[in-house]
């Protein structure tokens, strides 16, 4: 239009792009030196625009947060990841201040590794971003940060660092960024009905690989955990539509005694009561599972087959699920199944089959830990079962109890200062 010279028109431009790009405390000493050399010479309609502009500024800058008082420019960029999918947030802090951020969502799950990701990451994001700051805080390095940080600081035109901090506010600023990429990636999940989608494709996945007749809506896994043949548990998890049901776990304390582990046997006892306990406990147990899964390989799986064969169930599909490589075996086939890594159907099985094991885990540890217990104060005269079990009340644990004082113990209901006093003694000795 010619309404205002080229000149004047470039250095306007020029202070857009350094206000963008988050240096906006040197526009506004800039607006405000300007406010009052066009005061002093009189020209107060000029003036009166350098102070609009001026409010302008500083009402943005009330509005953005102060999170760094050393003027800190840098890049925080949190990651959220689970099997098959991930989420990054990238905070943008300039002059110690947010000015806004960027979320992602990639295609990348535990396929890859962290030092994986975050390279490939950095390269895609930092090829297009309109702004290179001075700092990248991660919380995993790439593999190699040297090449990566010199090709940053060639599109900066000065150095960059690539860090993950340990402590401090940068340290803070990364735990935000992650917090932010798990509600990132929990909202994509919603919207896109993601979980959904991938628990019907698991679940039509596992009924093609496994040659079953119907999608296995139902899934029972079982496991065993012992020491040595002791404190035996078994446990039996339940995954309902693709999803755990723990209203429907239950619990098996082997009831065999052998003098060394025999995941064998002890697998044949649980299916025997699980299923018997069908038949006398009703609607607990009424509904049948389209397939069970035991944990563990040939063996198990054949333990499996000759307990339910042995109380007339028939009908239900039985696999084994061995850790190596995570092969499925079906009873009659040649070779084990291999799930292609990274597909819905392998991560419903390695859930189902954690899941199992750290179910029957805490009852194990629970078992033996109450023995342990009551095989320590046992040993301390006068006290009994009724005395025992009163200082597990009070006091939860013998770690709690040893660390007790006399007159803590004594003020336990029928234990009294003298018998305190042999407690803690006791407990003492033990050290």
């Amino acid at each position: 239009m010619g309404a205002i010279a080229r000149s004047d028109y470039a250095g306007i431009v020029t202070k857009v792009e350094v206000f963008l790009d988050g240096k906006q405390a040197s526009v506004e000493r800039d607006l405000e030196r300007q406010m009052r050399e066009a005061s002093a010479e009189l020209d107060y309609e000029g003036a009166a625009r350098y102070r609009n502009r001026l409010d302008a500024v500083r009402s943005i800058l009330e509005r953005q947060t102060i999170v760094s008082a050393s003027g800190l420019d840098a890049d925080a960029i949190g990651v959220c990841r689970e099997e098959t999918i991930a989420a990054t947030h990238v905070v943008h802090i300039r002059e110690g201040r947010v000015m806004g951020a960027s979320e992602f969502v990639l295609d990348q799950g535990l396929d890859v590794s962290d030092t994986e990701l975050a390279e490939a990451f950095l390269l895609r994001y930092y090829a297009d971003a309109s702004h290179v700051p001075r700092q990248v805080l991660v919380s995993c390095m790439p593999l190699e940060p040297e090449p990566l940080e010199a090709l940053l600081a060639q599109r900066r035109g000065r150095k960059v660092s690539i860090e993950r901090p340990e402590r401090g506010e940068r340290k803070r600023l990364l735990e935000m960024a992650t917090t932010n990429a798990t509600h990132a990636l929990a909202r994509y999940k919603f919207r896109t009905r993601y979980d959904e989608d991938r628990v019907n494709q698991a679940l039509l996945e596992l009924e093609s690989a496994l040659g079953l007749a119907v999608p296995p809506l139902r899934i029972e896994c079982y496991d065993i955990s012992t020491l040595h043949g002791r404190f035996s548990v078994g446990s039996m998890i339940v995954f309902d539509g693709g999803r755990p049901d723990p209203g429907a776990y239950r619990r098996f304390r082997i009831r065999a005694e052998t003098p060394e582990a025999n995941d064998v046997a002890m697998m044949r006892e649980v299916l025997q009561r699980r299923f018997v306990r069908e038949t006398k406990e009703g609607a607990r147990f009424a509904r049948r599972p389209d397939l069970i899964i035991v944990d563990g390989g040939k063996p198990q799986l054949s333990a499996a087959l000759a307990a339910l064969e042995d109380i007339g169930v028939t009908g239900i599909p039985v696999v084994g699920l061995a850790k190596r490589e995570e092969e499925l075996f079906v009873p009659e086939w040649e070779h084990a199944v291999v799930l292609p890594g990274g597909s819905p159907s392998l991560y419903l099985v390695k859930r189902v089959r954690d899941e199992a094991h750290r179910f029957a885990v805490t009852y194990h540890r629970e078992l033996r830990g109450k023995a342990m217990t009551a095989s320590v104060l046992d040993e301390i005269p006068g006290v009994g079962p009724t005395r025992r079990a009163l200082l597990i009340k009070v006091f939860g644990s013998v770690k709690r109890l040893r660390a007790a004082s006399i007159e803590d113990v004594a003020r336990v209901k029928g234990i009294g200062p003298e018998l305190a006093a042999d407690v803690v003694e006791f407990l003492a000795s033990l050290d």
